[in-house]
């Protein structure tokens, strides 16, 4: 009993005395399950699906889940049966406890093809009571909680499948508290001595930034006062595993992440939240291009709050969140919300995750395999969103990146299947245009028009994609080789019919397929780019090309893999080097051109984007590549010859150097360097970084 009463003691605050005693039986039913089993830590372990059962009672979650969260393993590790539960607690719990039972078959360790099916069980499970997947929530938070006593390969293996999997689900259910914890235990278990650093160097500067806080605190409070406005201000502390990603992401270095302070004001309706925003603007400088309005245009998972970052009169940056008390408690627990306030009517949250759960339906019978449809489902388990009008006004929410096509399959799959073209703010534009917020977009449709494979190129949506390859899987396949054959036209500046037959053919066996036609079929189903194809066709004599040559021991080894036999350049407005994510572009006739994904002409070149296509470094990649470094140094005597020597004693050579005056105080140095790769670079930039006299230093694009 000993264990049991902390949460009979939660339960009791929120629950009826009949379903604290249905509870209490529940707990009984499972001691005498597990009776002698013990955790790998040493615990009886009854006191895992007791500390389960407990998060979800801080939740305020039903009798029916708190009761399934501590019968979780007894289907899977005891002699009960779901038969003997149906008997004594009914047949929702039963199904509860089965539903949660089959997700303990996941095995990340297993196949990749295993890993993905058990991953589809998984969601189909969710689906059908979403309270399936708060359960394994909780199970997984104890387990995160508890990993001291396993191996260190085994703890990485369940922090990165947390935060890969299961974290992004609870924030994709706007369970902000779960989703938070679980990230920080992923982080400390996957990188423990990034994670101990990192904590290090926050506690260090936790003093001055209390002090910070509590100032900006007091003149956001008194403003309310004076307004008349009723608010609870909160200073926040970053999470560490947030702070750890803008670093990791490049967003910037410690010192400026640490540089923005959080502020949450709480206040009583959503007419309010305007008011303190107008206040908070009055009082403090609002920085251009930095206000979020979350409460007209929720997130995905009905997140809603006002977000303004501005530059208090201490001249440092605030980022302050406006709510009211329902939409901060929305944001904490996001759909189990629904049995905290026990309304009838469903909440923003609840609604969001039951149409994102319908969603998964349609991918489930759109996607040709568990591989297919666990991709699809993690491009929607990621929060970066754009928000886009129909002419009507209707706003869809898209993933980032997404095109007209995305856009269409999110009216209708119907829409999609059948669209031709598209106007975004009333201008034709082409299909491949990526969307960015507040665009109004139309699409025009065709009757009998049908998905054309090169859409795979360009859309992000898992709608979208999972339709395209439907419609593509049951292409016929002479359609397949039509659409080949006119495609790979396209990408030629001559005809097909200009070529032998025995050089096409040729080309084919080239390139690893039995016939000419089987490549056209492969072009026309979206397995392989026609421009590149192209290439090898347009290549004259192809004897060079389907003649396997040993290659000379002296052989400068390959830069870029699947580019036998053509020219690749080094694009100069991006400069990659290897390692880099890199997309080639390409056409009839011409090289390769190497860019960066990041590069500002890649995102640029709309009209052109299927002839961007993705490749790899070869592992064998050897040799200098240049690269641009913008170092930010306080002016003094010698700062130049100091930053060269650093340089230079990393085995860099410096090509070229320019300097730039900023302000009296402050010069820009940009330094053309010859790299082997990132790693080299990032050297570097370590080495730089921690020099006294260096603000910033950042690789150019």
């Amino acid at each position: 009993m000993i264990y049991f009463a902390g949460l009979k003691e939660v339960a009791e605050t929120y629950l009826e005395p009949a379903q604290v005693a249905d509870i209490e039986r529940a707990y009984y039913v499972a001691k005498s399950a597990h009776q002698g089993q013990m955790r790998s830590s040493g615990d009886e372990y009854i006191t895992h699906p007791v500390a389960a059962a407990l998060i979800l009672a801080e939740l305020r979650l039903d009798h029916q889940t708190i009761m399934a969260a501590l019968m979780h393993d007894v289907i899977e590790d005891t002699e009960v049966t779901k038969k003997d539960l149906s008997d004594q607690f009914g047949e929702p719990v039963a199904e509860l406890v089965e539903g949660v039972s089959k997700l303990t078959q996941i095995n990340f360790r297993s196949k990749e093809e295993a890993q993905a099916e058990n991953f589809r069980k998984m969601m189909m499970a969710m689906v059908q009571d979403i309270r399936v997947i708060l359960i394994k929530l909780a199970d997984r938070m104890h387990n995160m909680q508890t990993l001291g006593s396993l191996r260190p390969d085994k703890r990485r293996r369940i922090a990165r499948e947390t935060l890969e999997i299961y974290a992004p689900i609870a924030n994709r259910l706007g369970i902000y508290k779960l989703k938070e914890q679980l990230e920080l235990l992923g982080f400390a278990n996957m990188h423990p001595r990034r994670y101990q650093i990192l904590k290090s160097a926050v506690d260090k500067v936790r003093g001055r930034r209390k002090t910070i806080i509590e100032g900006i605190s007091e003149q956001l409070r008194q403003r309310l006062k004076d307004s008349h406005i009723k608010g609870t201000v909160l200073g926040r502390e970053k999470s560490l595993y947030s702070i750890y990603k803008k670093m990791r992401d490049k967003v910037g270095t410690f010192n400026e992440v640490m540089d923005i302070y959080a502020f949450r004001v709480i206040t009583d309706s959503e007419d309010s939240c305007y008011r303190v925003l107008g206040q908070v603007h009055n009082l403090f400088k609002p920085i251009p291009g930095r206000f979020k309005d979350y409460i007209a245009i929720p997130k995905a998972n009905g997140y809603q709050s006002l977000h303004s970052i501005l530059q208090s009169k201490e001249q440092v940056r605030i980022e302050v969140q406006i709510r009211t008390e329902l939409m901060d408690q929305m944001a904490e627990h996001g759909v189990a919300a629904h049995w905290l306030y026990k309304s009838g009517d469903a909440s923003l949250a609840e609604n969001r995750a039951n149409e994102w759960l319908q969603s998964l339906v349609e991918l489930q019978k759109s996607a040709d395999d568990s591989l297919e449809f666990i991709e699809n489902v993690k491009i929607d388990l990621f929060p970066d969103e754009v928000y886009v009008f129909t002419p009507k006004g209707k706003i869809i929410q898209l993933p980032k990146g997404a095109t007209p096509v995305d856009f269409a399959y999110a009216i209708h799959t119907d829409v999609g299947n059948s669209c031709i073209a598209c106007k975004v703010d009333k201008q034709f534009t082409s299909l491949s245009t990526k969307l960015t917020n507040g665009m109004t977009v139309e699409i025009v449709t065709a009757p009998g028009s049908k998905p054309n494979p090169a859409w795979l190129s360009f859309t992000v949506s898992g709608k979208a994609r999972a339709n395209i390859r439907n419609f593509v899987k049951n292409m016929r396949h002479d359609e397949a080789v039509n659409l080949g054959y006119r495609l790979l036209e396209q990408s030629l500046s001559s005809s097909l019919e200009n070529y032998e037959v025995e050089h096409l053919e040729a080309t084919a066996k080239a390139m690893k397929y039995d016939t000419f036609e089987d490549l056209l079929s492969s072009i026309g189903l979206g397995r392989i780019a026609s421009v590149l194809v192209a290439h090898r066709v347009s290549m004259g004599d192809c004897k060079e090309v389907i003649i396997e040559k040993e290659i000379p021991e002296n052989a400068e080894p390959l830069a870029i893999k699947g580019t036998e036999g053509l020219v690749v350049n080094y694009a100069k407005c991006c400069r990659p080097i290897p390692y880099d994510p890199i997309v080639a572009y390409i056409s009839a006739g011409k090289g390769f051109t190497i860019h960066r994904q990041a590069c500002p002409n890649v995102k640029r070149a709309h009209k052109q984007n299927d002839r961007y296509i993705p490749v790899e470094w070869s592992t064998e990649v050897t040799g200098e590549f240049s690269c641009e470094l913008e170092i930010e140094v306080f002016n003094g005597r010698g700062v130049l010859a100091q930053i060269t020597s650093i340089i230079s004693n990393q085995d860099i050579n410096i090509v070229n150097v320019k300097i730039d005056e900023l302000d009296g105080n402050i010069n820009i140095l940009n330094f053309e360097v010859k790299v082997d790769n990132r790693a080299h670079l990032a050297s570097i930039i370590k080495k730089l970084r921690v020099v006294p006299f260096v603000n910033k230093v950042q690789r150019k694009l």
